[in-house]
């Protein structure tokens, strides 16, 4: 789904990712079958880097599958690369509540096994979500403990944080959710009608990871500066108004579980400074 910021009511932010800075490194992107992971792979591909994407599920942007959770592949999949994109999680808080071993294995254990394993020397960046600042579910508790871990492995090279917010037009979130309701002729559905977000855009967003990549400081949560939040009627309103259906019915469902009505991005705001405009870092967590 293309970037969508008229339903966001702002202009583009660039926090000057360079895809070519990459040129000459063996670049590994986790999580190459979803829409963060296969968006860095084009974009590092376009620009003539040398990357090897890797998810367990087929897509034209993966170049290994198989699973990283087998100790085996994992070792195969991380030989010889110096620099490490840490794409791949289980995502949905609603299927983390529901499976949270599998949360547990996918956002945490792999996390560690990934910072064990890596290259002496390699640099690490992990994605992580606004939903580990003051996590509410199993699927923030296990991306926040996930931070922490890459924090205390800096030790064998550089290792980041990025803290993304929603993904606007992101697979499985409310653009396109609500895209196939419209086209059904169901109504739309809204959480909570006071419920707000933070959004990035999927250009925003490699453009961010590719930014804290090169210039981000090892060790810290970089987490973007997005002023106010959005509103979700708000959105969902905007929405309706570009496909002339404002009358459209909506069903308010209510927050599911380990779901916050507002969620934050920084956990000691606003920030400290970094050098990368538009980004500021949440407090370094003390081994």
């Amino acid at each position: 789904m293309p970037d969508s910021l008229d339903l966001l009511d702002r202009d583009q932010i660039s926090f000057g990712g360079d895809p070519a800075f990459f040129r000459g490194q063996d670049v590994l992107v986790t999580g190459s079958a979803g829409t963060i992971g296969s968006a860095l792979v084009r974009a590092l591909r376009g620009a003539g880097v040398s990357v090897c994407g890797v998810d367990c599920r087929s897509a034209e942007e993966v170049d290994l599958q198989g699973d990283l959770c087998d100790a085996a592949f994992l070792e195969s999949a991380v030989m010889g690369r110096t620099i490490l994109f840490h794409a791949a999680a289980l995502k949905h808080v609603d299927r983390a509540e529901l499976d949270p071993d599998m949360a547990w294995r996918i956002n945490r254990d792999l996390v560690r096994a990934i910072c064990e394993r890596r290259p002496i020397g390699s640099c690490l960046l992990f994605v992580s979500t606004d939903k580990a600042a003051f996590p509410a579910g199993v699927m923030g508790q296990s991306k926040r403990e996930a931070e922490c871990i890459v924090q205390d492995h800096r030790d064998r090279g550089p290792a980041m944080v990025v803290r993304f917010p929603n993904i606007l037009g992101s697979s499985d979130s409310v653009l396109p959710i609500w895209t196939n309701q419209l086209s059904a002729g169901q109504p739309l559905t809204l959480t909570d009608s006071e419920a707000t977000r933070w959004f990035l855009t999927e250009s925003e967003a490699i453009d961010l990871l590719l930014a804290v990549c090169a210039r981000g400081e090892s060790g810290a949560i970089h987490v973007p500066q997005l002023g106010e939040p959005v509103s979700m009627a708000v959105l969902l309103r905007r929405f309706l108004a570009r496909h002339q259906r404002e009358d459209h019915p909506v069903d308010v469902v209510g927050l599911r579980p380990g779901e916050k009505q507002h969620e934050v991005l920084f956990e000691h705001p606003p920030g400290l400074p970094s050098e990368i405009v538009g980004v500021g870092l949440d407090r370094e967590h003390q081994p």
